[in-house]
């Protein structure tokens, strides 16, 4: 079993303060935006061990913005994209599912 470092490029990290300080901010949900960026990172530190095991994501518009061996997977409504780069998962973005086409 291969143990993975996780590396979160700088997009990836303000992905999630951006998304924590919507919540916060806009929608005025402090506790709640704690609570979902705690889920996703609680799902990032999961691909320490499962990073490998995640298929390459087959969709177009994923394989054309993060290359074809771009990986996904999600928190909610949210969607993380990686790479798996020898013993390295790097956490290129954090987006909304939705945008996932």
């Amino acid at each position: 079993m291969i143990i993975y470092n996780i590396r979160l490029l700088p997009q990836a990290v303000r992905d999630i303060d951006h998304l924590y300080n919507y919540i916060a901010e806009e929608l005025m949900e402090p506790l709640t935006a704690k609570k979902y960026q705690e889920g996703i990172l609680d799902t990032i530190e999961r691909l320490i061990i499962a990073g490998g095991s995640i298929a390459i994501n087959q969709r177009e518009y994923i394989q054309i913005m993060y290359g074809p061996d771009a990986r996904t997977t999600t928190y909610k409504k949210m969607t993380i994209v990686f790479n798996v780069v020898g013993d390295t998962v790097i956490i290129r973005r954090v987006i909304a599912s939705s945008m996932v086409l």
